[in-house]
């Protein structure tokens, strides 16, 4: 999380060193994305900054996730959590339920404890501040982060497909217009559903899957993970937040890394740039390959709120199985 938005490497490791442990992030980001977007102010009922982190976004170096603690989850995430507890009550996806749960932790004062909001989110209630219908005017690219809000459907796909199929397309066109969202989404669900069942994340990429199913399996990963460093797959591939570029980076890394957890997670972090929705996106992937009784368990124990995540896993996990 604290590296989010670097581009530099050189400022990354002046900030950080290489990264071996949750961190919590400096006060200030010198590429801090934040002095680059408006901070509209909005009707309450529409405000997704709030009065107390309003003043960050016009600093023009605030860190993006300034005030989180080591090992705490970003905004994408957390709203992953509150859609799993309302599929575990629902029984399954209910849009209405979830929509008025993201209504009220997005312009609730203390919803949540973020400061950078992603850019589907904003468009999403400056869209209903200006009286536009959110899913006619939906935010055009596809980012890493918004497929990561809906880990839980993904996997719930694996127990009802073809519902499950148009929740995740019902829930994503609330945010964002066009098909790279949901092309993306569904991919990943196929892909973690695979892993799930047994097979390698190599296996299923190379052996389950033919190179037409989704651009990202027309890289050449086999050949960058031959060289020394992960310089020619970063520069081939990019490290911010569209799926274009973040969706091939993430699955490089869980090619290379992804028997090792931990060492999938920490390259993760120290290449930068996208690295919150990536990291979504690979610790699904290499935590299935492992398992849970592979996972190391010291790190998760480090997350904040630890306790909270593993209780939310076992309500998922039961629905997911039908129990």
């Amino acid at each position: 999380m604290p590296t989010h938005g670097f581009s530099s490497e050189k400022l990354l490791h002046e900030d950080y060193g290489e990264v071996k442990e949750f961190k919590a992030p400096k006060p200030t980001h010198p590429e801090s994305v934040l002095r680059t977007i408006p901070a509209p102010i909005l009707p309450p009922e529409f405000d997704y900054i709030g009065e107390t982190r309003r003043h960050l976004w016009r600093e023009r170096d605030a860190h993006p996730h300034c005030g989180m603690d080591a090992g705490e989850n970003t905004l994408p995430i957390y709203l992953a959590l509150h859609l799993a507890v309302s599929m575990y009550e629902r029984g399954g996806f209910d849009i209405d339920d979830w929509m008025e749960r993201y209504r009220l932790v997005m312009t609730t004062p203390g919803g949540h404890r973020d400061t950078f909001i992603p850019s589907v989110h904003r468009k999403y209630f400056e869209n209903l501040a200006t009286g536009k219908d959110p899913e006619a005017n939906g935010c055009p690219e596809a980012h890493m982060g918004d497929i990561a809000t809906f880990a839980p459907l993904m996997l719930f796909i694996m127990r009802n497909p073809e519902k499950s199929q148009m929740g995740l397309y019902r829930a994503l066109k609330k945010f964002s217009s066009g098909e790279s969202a949901y092309s993306a989404a569904f991919f990943i669900a196929e892909l973690l559903s695979l892993v799930i069942k047994g097979d390698s994340i190599e296996t299923a990429i190379y052996e389950k899957m033919t190179p037409d199913r989704h651009f990202s399996l027309a890289f050449p990963y086999r050949r960058w993970i031959k060289n020394r460093d992960d310089a020619q797959a970063v520069n081939s591939t990019g490290i911010f937040a569209t799926v274009d570029e973040g969706l091939p980076l993430s699955l490089y890394i869980c090619l290379k890394y992804g028997g090792d957890f931990s060492a999938a997670i920490f390259a993760n972090a120290n290449i930068g740039g996208e690295s919150t929705g990536r990291g979504v996106v690979i610790g699904m992937l290499a935590g299935a390959q492992a398992g849970f009784s592979r996972l190391p368990q010291d790190l998760i124990a480090r997350l904040k709120y630890a306790g909270e995540i593993q209780a939310v896993g076992d309500m998922l996990h039961k629905l997911v199985a039908g129990v």
